[in-house]
Protein backbone atom coordinates (compact mmCIF):
# COMPACT_ATOMS: atom_id res chain seq x y z
CA UNK A 1 0.00 0.00 0.00
CA UNK A 2 2.64 2.39 0.96
CA UNK A 3 4.93 1.69 -2.27
CA UNK A 4 1.61 1.97 -4.26
CA UNK A 5 1.11 5.29 -3.04
CA UNK A 6 5.10 6.35 -3.57
CA UNK A 7 4.53 4.87 -7.03
CA UNK A 8 1.49 6.74 -7.48
CA UNK A 9 3.30 9.94 -6.49
CA UNK A 10 6.34 9.75 -8.61
CA UNK A 11 3.78 9.25 -11.18
CA UNK A 12 1.99 12.06 -11.00
CA UNK A 13 4.42 14.05 -10.08
CA UNK A 14 6.06 12.91 -12.97
CA UNK A 15 2.74 13.82 -15.38
CA UNK A 16 3.26 17.24 -13.68
CA UNK A 17 6.26 18.08 -14.99
CA UNK A 18 5.32 16.61 -18.58
CA UNK A 19 2.34 18.58 -18.46
CA UNK A 20 4.80 21.91 -17.37
CA UNK A 21 7.03 20.83 -20.24
CA UNK A 22 4.08 20.30 -22.90
CA UNK A 23 2.92 23.85 -22.18
CA UNK A 24 5.74 25.39 -22.42
CA UNK A 25 6.87 23.55 -25.89
CA UNK A 26 3.47 24.62 -26.69
CA UNK A 27 3.82 28.14 -26.38
CA UNK A 28 7.06 28.21 -27.62
CA UNK A 29 5.24 26.77 -30.96
CA UNK A 30 2.39 29.53 -31.12
CA UNK A 31 4.72 32.33 -30.02
CA UNK A 32 6.99 30.70 -33.39
CA UNK A 33 3.90 30.62 -35.18
CA UNK A 34 2.93 34.11 -33.92
CA UNK A 35 6.01 35.56 -35.50
CA UNK A 36 6.16 33.98 -38.29
CA UNK A 37 2.62 35.14 -39.25
CA UNK A 38 3.29 38.81 -38.18
CA UNK A 39 0.86 40.89 -39.57
CA UNK A 40 1.50 44.11 -37.77
CA UNK A 41 1.33 47.39 -38.48
CA UNK A 42 3.67 48.52 -41.94
CA UNK A 43 4.89 51.41 -39.91
CA UNK A 44 5.66 49.33 -36.87
CA UNK A 45 7.96 47.19 -38.68
CA UNK A 46 11.98 47.62 -37.95
CA UNK A 47 12.92 46.61 -42.17
CA UNK A 48 10.60 49.49 -43.22
CA UNK A 49 11.98 51.87 -40.61
CA UNK A 50 15.64 51.46 -41.98
CA UNK A 51 14.49 52.10 -45.80
CA UNK A 52 12.18 54.86 -44.64
CA UNK A 53 14.91 56.82 -43.04
CA UNK A 54 17.41 55.80 -45.86
CA UNK A 55 15.23 57.13 -48.41
CA UNK A 56 14.57 60.08 -46.86
CA UNK A 57 18.38 60.55 -46.34
CA UNK A 58 18.68 60.27 -50.12
CA UNK A 59 15.40 62.93 -50.94
CA UNK A 60 17.31 65.21 -48.36
CA UNK A 61 20.64 64.74 -50.15
CA UNK A 62 19.23 65.01 -53.91
CA UNK A 63 17.11 68.23 -52.40
CA UNK A 64 20.21 69.79 -51.46
CA UNK A 65 22.31 68.84 -54.69
CA UNK A 66 19.31 70.32 -56.40
CA UNK A 67 19.34 73.78 -54.36
CA UNK A 68 23.32 74.23 -54.82
CA UNK A 69 22.72 73.54 -58.62
CA UNK A 70 20.49 76.37 -58.44
CA UNK A 71 22.31 79.24 -56.34
CA UNK A 72 25.08 78.33 -58.60
CA UNK A 73 23.43 79.90 -61.84
CA UNK A 74 22.69 82.80 -60.09
CA UNK A 75 26.49 83.50 -59.34
CA UNK A 76 28.88 85.43 -61.28
CA UNK A 77 32.40 85.51 -61.57
CA UNK A 78 34.31 88.37 -60.78
CA UNK A 79 37.38 89.48 -62.89
CA UNK A 80 40.69 88.41 -61.43
CA UNK A 81 44.17 89.00 -62.23
CA UNK A 82 44.75 86.68 -64.49
CA UNK A 83 41.28 86.96 -66.02
CA UNK A 84 42.23 90.70 -66.57
CA UNK A 85 45.43 89.38 -68.33
CA UNK A 86 44.57 86.94 -70.55
CA UNK A 87 41.96 89.73 -71.39
CA UNK A 88 44.59 92.49 -72.15
CA UNK A 89 46.60 90.34 -74.23
CA UNK A 90 43.39 88.76 -76.49
CA UNK A 91 42.63 92.60 -76.70
CA UNK A 92 46.35 93.52 -78.44
CA UNK A 93 46.56 90.29 -80.54
CA UNK A 94 42.66 90.98 -82.03
CA UNK A 95 44.22 94.68 -82.20
CA UNK A 96 47.73 93.57 -84.27
CA UNK A 97 45.80 90.93 -86.05
CA UNK A 98 43.34 94.08 -87.37
CA UNK A 99 46.14 96.38 -87.92
CA UNK A 100 47.88 93.48 -90.37
CA UNK A 101 44.53 92.96 -92.35
CA UNK A 102 44.15 96.97 -93.10
CA UNK A 103 48.06 96.99 -94.19
CA UNK A 104 47.29 94.27 -96.62
CA UNK A 105 43.79 95.61 -97.96
CA UNK A 106 45.86 99.16 -98.93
Amino acid sequence: DKYCFETMAELMFGLGQTKKKKETEAKVRQTKAEEWNYKGRIDQDGTFLERKEKATQVQNYKATQRETKSKLKDVTQEEDGEMAVRKEQHSREQKWKETGRNQIKK
